[in-house]
């Protein structure tokens, strides 16, 4: 019956412990020994999707450019997928979608001209009209001023760089010593050194001045790669002078704001880098979209590993962002549709069980060893209670009297005796002396 009771303890101890661990994997999905989880496919698939972008005030509002068939929506993390394509002439490819410093502008450049929509893609209206002067062209890269809401600036196939001083009312070229007809794969604007940066079919250049003049930064970087993608760390907290560039033959990384250029640690030589993203909680952690998957540097970069599995071998990934609440989410573009990572299939995926397991063997074997010294402690402090003898009863101490002893007189006495002992030799029964 004991054992039985020991046994009923145990197994409700378990569960105790269970719903805890299951919260545990549930609120930290990549952290300690939770982390984990597979990327999952969206509701969006079979779709050549090449560009992805959040939506600041609304981080479950995610959109996603098609390689032919315009824009998709998600407003519930990547679930489902709607088509909001009004106004854009399709089919056509979309290569960036950008959302302006406040937020409220979804700027598309597609390869039939720049769009722009106010009300979450509902609507698209063409900025290129003949009063704003941009040229017909495929439209490649957006990048914005966050210092200065109005100053947008576009990339080209043909036309290079162009820029506009007022919210896209009025446009002019950028592009003064950009090579004639250099396509611009790529922009970024570093508010904080206020440096226009671009990924072109031949090279990589850096302008101080907002495109008025620009300069080549390839050292290190082989003359016939195409730059597809560059990033400065700064722009996402990272450290400054820190720039990462995506090649079509790998991944290279410079410390000195562009000057000289070495490939990482793991130079992803035999690999197209698509695009690059850090990540919004750890600074040093660098996303790559690549021809093989998404991969995974957590040491700015040097050293790259996959993130999991769930994205097919066969699918490029071409665009990365990060969305749902607090960014929790990684989103990757691939060539047959959108997956996220973690997957939201539950707190039990393949990838949690084994670790839950070996969570709850080990507190059971944890219970099991405090349970045993515990019992261990009460049957030796019963069996001290069994060994150890009770005290023996007082009795009246009996002195034996000598003969004689001697005073510090010199005189010789008899001691007396002790109280309620009988003096048989000088007191008769009476006591009396006899």
């Amino acid at each position: 019956m004991a054992s039985f009771m020991r046994t009923v303890r145990n197994m409700r101890m378990l569960l105790l412990l269970l719903p805890l661990l299951v919260l545990l994997s549930a609120c930290g999905p990549t952290v300690g020994i939770f982390a984990g989880g597979t990327w999952q496919g969206s509701g969006l698939q079979n779709q050549n999707i090449r560009t992805l972008a959040v939506d600041p005030n609304n981080l479950q509002n995610i959109y996603a450019g098609d390689a032919q068939n315009g824009v998709f929506v998600s407003i519930n993390a990547g679930q489902n997928w709607v088509q909001k394509s009004t106004g854009l002439p399709l089919p056509t490819g979309i290569h960036a979608l950008a959302f302006d410093n406040p937020g409220k502008k979804l700027y598309a450049a597609t390869d039939g001209g720049l769009f722009v929509s106010t009300d979450g893609a509902q609507h698209w209206n063409n900025v290129g009209t003949a009063k704003t002067g941009l040229p017909t062209d495929s439209y490649t890269a957006i990048a914005f001023d966050l210092n200065t809401a109005s100053i947008i600036y576009v990339g080209t196939a043909r036309h290079g760089v162009l820029k506009s001083g007022n919210n896209g009312v009025s446009w002019s070229a950028a592009s003064a010593e950009l090579p004639t007809g250099d396509t611009i794969n790529n922009l970024i604007y570093d508010s904080d050194a206020h440096q226009l940066w671009a990924a072109t079919d031949m090279g990589v250049y850096h302008s101080d001045n907002g495109g008025t003049s620009w300069q080549l930064l390839n050292s290190g970087i082989p003359a016939v790669d195409v730059i597809n993608t560059v990033l400065p760390a700064n722009v996402s907290g990272g450290t400054r002078g820190l720039i990462y560039a995506g090649t079509n033959h790998g991944f290279y990384v410079s410390q000195d704001a562009g000057k000289h250029w070495a490939s990482s640690h793991d130079s992803l030589a035999g690999t197209s880098i698509h695009a690059i993203l850090i990540d919004y909680q750890q600074a040093t952690t660098v996303y790559v979209a690549t021809d093989v998957g998404a991969l995974r540097s957590s040491d700015s970069g040097q050293t790259w590993g996959g993130i999991s599995s769930g994205i097919p071998r066969d699918q490029a990934v071409y665009a990365l962002a990060q969305g749902a609440s607090g960014y929790s989410q990684l989103y990757a573009a691939a060539s047959r549709g959108i997956y996220f990572y973690p997957g939201n299939s539950g707190a039990f995926s393949a990838g949690r069980i084994i670790p839950i397991l070996v969570i709850l063997l080990f507190f059971y074997l944890l219970f099991l060893m405090v349970s045993r010294g515990r019992r261990r402690s009460r049957e030796m402090l019963k069996s001290e209670r069994i060994v150890e003898s009770p005290p023996e009863p007082l009795v009246p101490y009996k002195a034996e009297p000598e003969d004689t002893m001697q005073s510090k007189n010199g005189r010789l006495f008899t001691p007396k005796l002790e109280v309620g002992e009988e003096n048989s030799e000088g007191k008769d029964s009476g006591g009396k002396d006899t």
